[in-house]
């Protein structure tokens, strides 16, 4: 292995356990400074000595402000008896800024690796970071506010909370602030219009505006636009809200013009409850015994079920070998990231198969591997990689 390829394949190790091993935290997470000409402050972040160990950190400046900014404690020692320490850094303003605005920076706390400068290269061990941002905001000339809108979307016939977070960016005070917000169903047709409060701002003050409306309407996916004016002028923004639960109902299953030993064909029934097309809709059935066990199992070819309409699903069981009697199935329907499960009792005679539909359950289906799965399997392939370079030098060490 060539030196240079095995330091960097170290550093992706360090950069990846940096990722998962946090040891240590800062706060506050965000410090926001309002702009003044050649302005000084003395500004503090916290680092929490989360495992309770003796340790070294290192405090750094990252961002368009590093150059403004002298960190006083730049290595700090911290003890295990020690759950917190303070850090002090100063920032100094040059008299003005070209761009308004918000600047950022970020104070990177980083563990210092105890082996650093051992020349041992492979007892390098990964170190944590973490980050506290500074948040410099720089006013616009005149009357200049920004904003973001929220929604705290509930099921069908429930309020859904509108609010509106306005800030005054502009050296100039807002007399005036107020908005209103339109809803629009998937066609853009409106469908209901509120009227939110109304404030004033003082240049760099925050406020807030609020409505309520009552979803009376289907479940689904909604496009809210909301008009914000401000003396004399006014922004526009935009987002979707879902109302109520996205479900797909098993209405029926039946089987006709069956023969004993013949393939049975299932047609199976589902009724959309969301106002959108729901791509990739399919369905999976386990047969089970008398005894709960898996008998078989069969998949339907998916569909696109339309919106708030209905649709059906085919699946193929082949009876040969079949006995006549009582069967369990177990039907699941998947659709985006979602599972409706029903068991239906299910009579097989010689010329005919009946079903019962029994009680009806959705969960939200796990796609993918998890973060615990793909953390545990990251450290066995980086346990692996060690495995290895220990044999790779121990067999260098005996050919020497």
């Amino acid at each position: 292995m060539h030196h240079n390829n095995k330091i960097l394949i170290w550093l992706v190790m360090f950069l990846i356990l940096a990722s998962i091993s946090l040891g240590i935290g800062a706060s506050p997470i965000r410090n926001i400074v309002d702009f003044e000409p050649n302005g000084e402050y003395e500004l503090e972040l916290i680092i929490w000595n989360d495992d309770h160990k003796d340790m070294k950190a290192i405090v750094y400046p990252e961002g368009e402000l590093a150059e403004y900014i002298d960190v006083i404690d730049s290595l700090v020692p911290i003890s295990n008896s020690e759950s917190e320490k303070k850090v002090r850094y100063k920032l100094k303003l040059p008299a003005r800024f070209d761009r308004p605005g918000v600047h950022k920076c970020d104070l990177v706390v980083m563990e210092y690796p105890s082996s650093f400068g051992t020349g041992d290269e492979t007892m390098v061990r990964a170190t944590a970071s973490v980050v506290s941002e500074l948040w410099l905001r720089v006013p616009f000339p005149g009357k200049y506010a920004e904003a973001e809108l929220y929604a705290d979307a509930k099921g069908v016939n429930e309020y859904v909370d509108f609010a509106i977070g306005l800030m005054n960016f502009g050296k100039d005070n807002i007399g005036k602030a107020k908005a209103t917000i339109r809803i629009l169903q998937r066609n853009n047709d409106e469908i209901a219009a509120v009227e939110t409060n109304e404030i004033s701002l003082k240049s760099r003050q925050q406020g807030k505006l609020t409505a309520k409306w009552l979803a009376d309407v289907n479940p689904g996916k909604y496009h809210i636009i909301a008009e914000i004016s401000y003396d004399e002028k006014k922004i526009v923004l935009e987002r979707d809200i879902e109302i109520g639960n996205l479900f797909i109902r098993i209405k029926s299953i039946t089987v006709k013009d069956f023969s004993l030993g013949e393939i049975a064909v299932f047609n199976i029934l589902l009724e959309s409850e969301w106002n959108e097309m729901i791509p990739m809709v399919y369905g999976e059935v386990f047969v089970l015994d008398n005894e709960g066990k898996e008998f078989t199992r069969f998949k339907t070819t998916p569909i696109d079920m339309p919106p708030m309409d209905e649709g059906s699903l085919k699946a193929y069981w082949d009876t040969d070998g079949v006995r006549v009697g009582t069967y369990t199935m177990r039907l699941l329907i998947y659709y985006s990231e979602k599972v409706t499960e029903k068991l239906i009792d299910t009579e097989v005679n010689i010329d005919s198969i009946r079903t019962g539909l029994g009680p009806t359950a959705q969960v939200v289906a796990s796609k993918g591997m998890g973060r615990d799965a793909m953390i545990a399997a990251l450290i066995v392939v980086l346990i692996a990689i060690n495995i290895g370079w220990f044999m790779y030098f121990s067999k260098r060490r005996k050919k020497k």
